[in-house]
This record gives C-alpha cells, structure tokens and sequence, in this order.
C-alpha cells in the first residue's frame, strides 16, 4: 500500500471513531443570522431532564439576567396577568401532540409588557413527547397599530351609525313640525270666523315654540358629536358629584332624596368635563324625578375596575322601568315610559350619544316598583 492511500484510509478512519463537538441551534451561524433578522427567539423545555432553556435573542427580548436559568416552574412569570392562563393551556395542549401559534402579551423580566407571536410544537423521542420547542416574536408596535387601526374603524362605525340615525331625527321632527305649520296656514286661510282665527294664531305660536325647541335639542346633538377628544382632562368623581348636587340642592332637600357615594376604587378619570357633568346631572335628576312616592329616595353611586375599565354604577329606589316594553326604546329621543311626570324625553338620549361618542357603553337593569340601575363603562 503506498503512502497516498495508506494516508487516505487514516483519515477515513479517524472520521468515522472521532466524536465531533455537540453542537446546538444556537452555535449554528445561519440560525444566529436568521433570529437576529427575524426578531424570533428561541425557546424549549426537556421533560425527561426538567429543564429549559433560551437563545440569545430569546433572553434579550426578554431582558434577562445573564446569570438567569430559565425552568418549567418560573416559566408563566413572562406571560401578562390576563394571558397566562391561555399560555398554560396552549402548553398543556402542546404537550399532549398539539402544535401551536398564537398571539400574546408577554412581559419582560422586568415586568414591560409586549405583544408577542409564539409558535411552538412538540418534540417526539419515538412515539413519546419528551418536550416542547418553539419561538416568539416581538410584535408589539405592528400590534399597537392594529389595535389603534380597529379603534379607528369602530370610531367610524359608531359615528355613522350616529350620524343615520340623527339625520332619521331631523327628518322625523322637523318634517312633523313642518306637517302641522302647512295645515295651519291653509286652515287660517280659509276661515271667516275671529274666534277660529285666534285659535289658529295661537296653535301657530305652539308650533313655533315646539319647532324653536325641536332645533335647541338637535343642536345640543351636534355639540355632543363635534366635542374634541383633546378637552379630556383628569377629573376626580367626588368633585364632578359635589358640582352637580350645588346646582340641585334645593330639589334634593325638598325630595328629602339620600345619595350614597364610594368612588375609593378609582377615584378619578381621564374625561371630558362637560361630559361628565352632563351624565351625572342626567342620571341623578332622573333618579329623583322618578322616585317612588311610598319611600324616601335613596341613590347609590359608585365607581369600580372592571375588565380593565373604569365603571361607573347608579342606583335608585324608584318607580323603575318595564324592560319588557320599552327596553329598546329607553334611550331613543322624546321617550317618557311615567305619565304625570313633567319630561321631554331627551336626557338619556344625550346621555347616550355622549358616553359612546368617547367609545363607552351604558347599560340599564330595571324593574317596575323596585328601581334602577345603570352602568356606564368608560
């Protein structure tokens, strides 16, 4: 055997009894190159060791310690309050043969939230799972922006919808309106008689009066619609409260009504003032205007966290309101469900369209005798 293949079968040998150095994914060039490029960072836990662990593009979205060892216990600590139980379940999933990818809101190690896409799949030894892999990506501003992007669309939407429904108003009230000055003028035209024509001259002066206010209410509307969203201000719940009992005083002394406050929970809100006078005044006018002649009005309000929101709630122990007739007339325009009592029908109407021009709800639970309550979220 010459030296050539005598050196030749050497090597070969030595290739194929030589160990070569265990390399992992993430000593791999390309792959370094590939998650700096796409953001992703790696991910797994080993169940048959108990152990986990993170890439280096992993710990830095995450902002770890370099000293941190990641571990199957503490893996939840990076998921929000409000996700961690989706992420435990997909997981759980995951390590039953099911493969994942989703959309989540995570957290550093220092508590910074962000959104995040994590895709993950199990690892198979044989026909046994032994483990999970998988990356996530940081995708927070794309997130933010879609967010901000369906928040937009439903600001139009709900301005649309306010805007046909106005244009409904107008059309109805002033056409009505309009309707009964014609058939006047005409009737006024042809009679003889003095008696009739003072009659007459005196429906025209209601229906002037009834047209001037019709006009006072739109335009109120309009106001509400084209308030800025930048005259929202910090305002405490208590302050709004007390303002708005100075200027009723004398109709809460005289209805002798009691009103319990609690505004502990969240004490303040980023709102438009006039807005927020407005819902109050609305509310607890209505309250006692309709209060249950048998007992002393008594108003609860309070504000409370719900769902991540500020709520606002407003109970009376009044004569209530029959949801089976007119709940879905409560809040439309010139709707009074008491006769006797002196409305126009156009409070809560207002009150309506300026809670959902800022994009909030309200929402009424009644019963006749017992009272009513209505929930604002914010």
């Amino acid at each position: 055997m010459n030296f050539l293949t005598q050196k030749s079968k050497n090597h070969l040998l030595k290739k194929e009894t030589s160990k070569p150095p265990e390399e992992t994914p993430f000593d791999n060039f390309y792959y370094k190159d590939v998650a700096q490029l796409t953001g992703a960072g790696g991910w797994a836990v080993n169940f048959k060791k108990k152990k986990s662990f993170f890439d280096p593009q992993a710990r830095a979205i995450l902002k770890t310690p370099e000293d941190y060892r990641p571990s199957i216990r503490t893996g939840l600590d990076f998921y929000t309050e409000e996700y961690a139980p989706k992420a435990a379940e997909i997981f759980m999933a995951c390590s039953m043969g099911e493969p994942f990818s989703t959309i989540l809101k995570m957290k550093t190690y220092e508590g910074k939230e962000f959104w995040a896409k994590a895709v993950g799949r199990p690892i198979y030894e044989g026909n046994e799972i032994i483990g999970i892999q998988g990356t996530f990506q940081d995708i927070n501003q794309e997130k933010l922006k879609e967010i901000g992007l369906e928040s937009s669309i439903k600001v139009i939407e709900s301005q649309n919808s306010r805007l046909f429904n106005f244009a409904h108003i107008v059309s109805h009230n002033l056409r009505s309106h309009a309707s009964n000055l014609h058939l006047t003028l005409e009737l006024l035209q042809s009679i003889n008689s003095p008696a009739e024509e003072e009659e007459l001259k005196t429906s025209l002066y209601d229906i002037s009066l009834s047209l001037n206010e019709t006009i006072n209410h739109l335009n109120e509307i309009v106001t509400t619609q084209s308030k800025s969203l930048s005259e929202r201000k910090i305002i405490k719940f208590e302050e709004v409260l007390k303002n708005v009992l100075n200027s009723i005083n004398r109709l809460v002394i005289d209805t002798e009504t009691e009103i319990y406050s609690d505004f502990s929970e969240v004490p303040e809100i980023n709102y438009i003032p006039s807005y927020l006078d407005s819902i109050f005044l609305n509310l607890v006018t209505n309250a006692i205007k309709y209060r249950h002649e048998e007992r002393t009005p008594v108003i609860d309000i309070c504000s409370y966290a719900e769902n991540g929101k500020t709520c606002l709630m407003i109970k009376d122990n009044g004569l209530g309101i029959d949801l089976e007739k007119h709940k879905d007339k409560i809040f439309n325009m010139y709707q009074t469900f008491h006769p006797g009592k002196e409305s126009v029908g156009i409070g809560l109407f207002i009150t309506k369209n300026q809670i959902e021009t800022l994009q909030g709800s309200i929402l009424v639970e009644s019963a006749v005798g017992i009272g009513t309550t209505f929930k604002i979220t914010f």
